[in-house]
């Protein structure tokens, strides 16, 4: 299907969407002094149209998620690519960028643009527009195709941002991934109206507002591939101590922790702790030009964990905090009704979302599934009443509420019927 796109964007093709390979006004120079700032700040205040931004970052390449660069564009001035390393205040720019934001996937971002001195008024997140229309696939350039027709070149996605001076290619993607943005704000708004979901994409715009990232997991050592086949305690203790040990080295040296010693190293290391400087070193990742540097920081975290007491070992699985909800994997041994629960509210979400064309994740997040199963409904409360409070008490936003209260009620009173009126696959 052929594609009118506006502000001299080529016309797409959705059956064979056509390639961008650079941005409409050619690559814009990198703003990496005060005064280019400056400049920049003097010619955002004077346009009108939405603000398109997105970040990079060098994740998988330094340490944490920082940004380097930071691209806003509004169509009715131009695209400025901003080094946040040379600048990493950008709250000069605030007033020029009052208008609505249009980012995708911005929950990842507004951390980001916290960092840099910059605050949302209003979000519109293509990502999420896009799940609420119903696609199937929503990363940028997969939505790009279906709604504008236009296919973008994705060559440096994964690429270390902090590198100077950045190539120019490098500057053309990242100017390309605000190109799009005004015009997939444009066409993805008509459609959540004509479909009567623009209420709900101002829910999910505000929530993201408010809830930027979620906070990182306790004991994220646990989650490293491999862990789960560890069992005695004690090698427990010592990949928490090298986790924690890598972790506090790559912090201090800016550099991702998987680049210091990958994780199937600290693993290895916990199933038969080395006893000395040569058993360390027989494990190759540690004995690279950067790891070995430390080979006395990482001898000393597994002595730590070989000479603790029992009483300061880690358990061996993760304690559950009264209150919460245990991993739903072992729901079938641990609460056999509480399991069932759960498989009944999975199947009232998918049925709403059949019959909207929605995934029933957008219908009803995961965790507000788990979280409405795995306790039962009060008995002093009418059943409307109790799924009523359990979905204030969730993260389930008013739309979402409206669509799953009365399948909700029918679910968690008789599930095992539920389930047999709405059997899944």
């Amino acid at each position: 299907m052929l594609i009118d796109n506006r502000d001299g964007l080529p016309r797409g093709d959705s059956d064979s969407p056509v390639l961008i390979t650079g941005p409409r006004e050619g690559i814009p120079p990198l703003v990496d002094t005060q005064q280019a700032l400056q400049e920049a700040a003097d010619r955002l205040v004077t346009g009108t149209q939405p603000v398109a931004l997105d970040v990079e970052r060098a994740q998988g390449f330094r340490y944490g998620a920082d940004p380097f660069l930071v691209q806003v564009r509004r169509e009715d001035v131009g695209t400025f690519l901003i080094d946040t390393h040379a600048l990493p205040d950008l709250s000069v720019l605030a007033p020029g960028m009052r208008e609505v934001w249009l980012l995708h996937d911005a929950e990842q971002d507004l951390p980001n643009l916290a960092q840099v001195g910059l605050h949302p008024q209003t979000l519109f997140d293509t990502e999420v527009a896009a799940r609420l229309v119903g696609m199937d696939h929503f990363g940028l350039a997969a939505v790009c195709e279906q709604v504008l027709g236009l296919a973008l070149v994705k060559d440096h996605q994964a690429s270390d941002w902090s590198v100077r001076p950045l190539p120019p290619d490098w500057l053309r993607y990242a100017a390309l991934d605000v190109e799009l943005l005004t015009e997939l704000y444009r066409r993805l708004s008509l459609s959540l109206h004509d479909l009567g979901r623009w209420e709900w994409a101002l829910e999910e715009f505000d929530h993201v507002m408010a809830h930027p990232a979620p906070a990182p997991k306790p004991d994220r050592w646990r989650s490293l591939p491999g862990a789960g086949k560890i069992t005695s305690r004690r090698s427990l203790g010592v990949l928490r101590e090298l986790w924690e040990a890598r972790d506090a080295v790559a912090r201090e040296i800016d550099l991702s922790p998987g680049r210091l010693v990958r994780n199937a190293a600290l693993v290895r290391a916990a199933q038969q702790p080395p006893r000395n400087r040569r058993s360390l070193l027989s494990i190759s990742e540690f004995r690279s030009p950067v790891a070995r540097q430390y080979t006395d920081t990482w001898l000393r975290a597994i002595n730590r964990a070989v000479t603790a007491d029992d009483s300061e070992l880690p358990a061996r699985r993760i304690p559950v905090v009264p209150g919460s909800v245990p991993d739903a994997r072992h729901w079938a041994h641990l609460d056999p009704d509480a399991f069932l629960r759960l498989k009944a509210v999975r199947a009232a979400a998918a049925s709403v979302g059949e019959e909207l064309g929605l995934s029933s994740e957008v219908v009803l997040e995961p965790r507000d599934q788990r979280f409405l199963a795995w306790a039962p409904l009060d008995p002093s409360m009418t059943p409307e009443d109790a799924v009523a409070e359990r979905l204030e008490e969730s993260d389930a936003r008013p739309w979402q509420r409206t669509l799953v209260s009365a399948p909700l009620c029918a679910a968690l009173t008789e599930p095992h019927q539920f389930l047999q009126d709405h059997p899944r696959d």
